[in-house]
């Protein structure tokens, strides 16, 4: 194989540039942006306002303009045409940086997300959007998008070998010249390569001569039908027969599908199309029995599987209103069905069609009063405000102080309220509520300014402070629920006069924690004849029961050895032991006395750990501290 010379590697990236130069831009435009906010300090990146916009606008520029040019291209409109198109193109973008906001939130995600599904799909099918009108597909579509679809390998593939490559190098001058390079030299050029270049080959290999397309005799590629046959199509007929024998598990049962089957169905059937489409140029062809049968059969079994999807979205909007999710759920399963009906009418021609009419819905989804997120919004009010009305939350059809009106609501109706208020809180849409309160639930311009996180959090407070209903997390059970009432008392007492000079010290303890006192009071009584205190000695071999004397020292008086009976214990069922021993109560304490004084020691628990030569002792216990009739006074 002849490898390209310079002066053809410099020719085709010159053509590039003045085939697409707008789209080269945004190539550009996304490396530039993204080189220069990774090296910004984590408070600049903060107040960076202009970055989200600026590089969604780039990001979706790109498939708009491309997909300009290329019907320029394609239909060979004149030069004013051209500029006039892209400058449309280029007011659109404009008009998208002016609405999106500063931070990413969830419902402008979304929407991103579809318009930029839209604009990729629009590049597959925008070129051959005349044939929509035709009896018949013509070659040139599908080699068209199988051009484009390997080209996009190949520039992935290209660009993560170079940045390997590239990355290594650096690496290695790094470590045999002892030559320190700036840290950011590795993300800037997996930046570049991934924006500048990739665009860059990517465009390099877009196809320009489409009538060359419809006449050259081109072979189906072998890779892709051994994968389509023998991988692809096997998967989706498997999951056919699961999700046929759970319909049949339904039918039998006469229950209701789960809701998580929606999304295996509709992953089936974009699998499903997705296999089509990749065989659609074989699928007629007599020694592809397989194929063919696949081709001929796919659409005819989606439709009780449909009918399985509809029915499982269906309960899940009757009990909790439509959201975003299920939206496009509901839109998917309309565009499956009528493909299917179309495909079957026209028996597996128009595959334009595809990429065509889901790139329509994507757009009409992502925006206007028949959106996902226009229709989200209204479906979670009214349900809102049904359940409000139920529950008698409302008065003069307002919620304010709700919960103090209505105190011990049921735990399932607060997590439902507090989903819908976490639903307009996420989505910065909480003045879509306010005509449910007489009080402000939004946030003046001022607070607006911070970040989206804090702005959520002081949004979260005012909406439940106002409302007085408690937030409930949707994972919380009755059983492990916070009590609505509560009330707790608590002393730090932790000795008790008994009478008849016995006295209760109900917290006796040395902990780890407590390594570094090794003279430590870990207990302290006042009594009849005086103030005694417990105190550790010896890394808490010893306990001593001290009295403090008139000259403000302390006398031992008695000394108790936790440590000799740990000793004892661990010659008896071993020094390392992987688990607690549980032994009985009368023989887990200690006791010692005098003429005039007796103490007990009552062991919760007691551990002993050798650590560099030393052994520590460590013990939870209570003691009872007797005094007799005839105490001795102190000098």
């Amino acid at each position: 194989m002849k490898l390209p010379s310079l002066q053809r590697l410099t020719a085709g990236a010159a053509r590039v540039w003045q085939r697409f130069p707008l789209a080269l831009l945004c190539g550009f435009v996304l490396g530039g942006v993204s080189i220069y906010y990774t090296h910004l300090e984590f408070e600049e990146k903060s107040d960076l306002t202009w970055f989200f916009p600026a590089m969604s606008t780039a990001g979706l520029g790109l498939s708009l303009l491309l997909t300009v040019a290329l019907l320029a291209e394609r239909h060979q409109w004149p030069t004013a045409w051209r500029w006039a198109a892209q400058a449309g193109a280029v007011a659109l973008l404009g008009t998208w940086y002016g609405l999106v906001p500063a931070e990413l939130d969830l419902s402008w995600g979304m929407r991103l997300a579809l318009v930029g599904l839209g604009l990729h799909l629009a590049v597959a099918a925008g070129p051959y959007v005349a044939e929509l009108r035709r009896g018949a597909d013509t070659p040139g579509f599908w080699r068209y998008n199988e051009t484009l679809f390997l080209r996009i390998l190949t520039a992935m593939l290209y660009s993560g070998v170079l940045f390997a490559g590239c990355a290594l190098a650096l690496l290695a001058i790094e470590n045999l010249f002892d030559i320190k390079l700036n840290h950011h030299i590795y993300s800037d050029l997996f930046i570049v390569l991934g924006t500048v270049f990739n665009t860059w080959f990517f465009l390099a290999g877009v196809p320009e001569d489409f009538a060359a397309l419809e006449t050259a005799a081109a072979s189906y590629p072998k890779g892709l039908k051994l994968f389509t046959q023998f991988v692809l199509l096997p998967l989706v007929v498997l999951y056919l027969g699961i999700l046929y024998a759970y319909l049949g598990r339904i039918m039998l049962l006469w229950t209701l599908p789960k809701g998580w089957v929606s999304t295996l169905v509709l992953a089936l059937a974009v699998a499903g199309v997705f296999a089509l489409l990749l065989i659609h140029p074989i699928r007629n062809s007599a020694e592809n029995t397989w194929i063919r049968t696949f081709s001929r059969w796919f659409y005819r079994a989606l439709f009780p599987l449909l009918a399985l999807l509809v029915v499982a979205i269906g309960t899940r909007i009757r009990d909790y209103g439509i959201t975003e999710e299920r939206y496009f759920v509901l839109v998917l399963a309309a565009w499956l069905f009528c493909m299917a009906v179309y495909f079957l009418v026209r028996r597996g021609q128009g595959i334009v069609w595809i990429p065509a009419s889901l790139a329509l819905v994507a757009f009409l989804s992502a925006a206007g009063p028949w959106g996902a997120f226009a229709v989200a919004q209204r479906s979670q009010l009214g349900q809102l405000r049904q359940l409000a009305e139920q529950y008698h939350l409302l008065k003069n059809g307002r919620l304010d102080s709700a919960g103090r009106r209505v105190p011990h609501l049921p735990l399932e109706v607060r997590k439902r309220i507090s989903s819908m208020f976490e639903f307009f809180i996420e989505r910065d849409a909480v003045a879509s509520l306010q005509p449910l309160f007489t009080a402000s639930i939004t946030e003046p311009d001022t607070v607006r300014q911070n970040m989206a996180w804090r702005l959520r959090i002081l949004q979260t407070d005012r909406l439940f402070t106002v409302s007085g209903i408690k937030q409930t997390s949707r994972y919380e059970t009755e059983e492990l629920a916070e009590p609505e009432l509560q009330a707790a008392f608590y002393t730090e007492r932790t000795s008790y006069a008994l009478g008849g000079g016995r006295y209760w010290l109900n917290d006796v303890q040395r902990q780890r924690y407590d390594v570094g006192k090794n003279d430590s009071a870990l207990a302290e009584v006042a009594t009849s004849t005086g103030n005694f205190r417990l105190s550790a000695q010896q890394h808490g071999r010893k306990l001593l029961l001290q009295q403090l004397r008139a000259d403000g020292r302390w006398q031992t008086r008695l000394t108790l050895t936790p440590g000799a009976l740990a000793d004892s214990l661990a010659r008896v069922h071993g020094s390392d032991l992987e688990q607690q021993i549980t032994l009985p109560t009368n023989n887990f304490a200690l006791h010692t006395a005098d003429k005039d004084l007796t103490i007990q020691l009552f062991f919760g628990s007691l551990s002993r750990q050798e650590r560099y030569h030393q052994t520590h002792y460590y013990f939870t216990a209570t003691a009872l501290l007797e005094e007799k009739p005839s105490p001795r006074s102190l000098k």
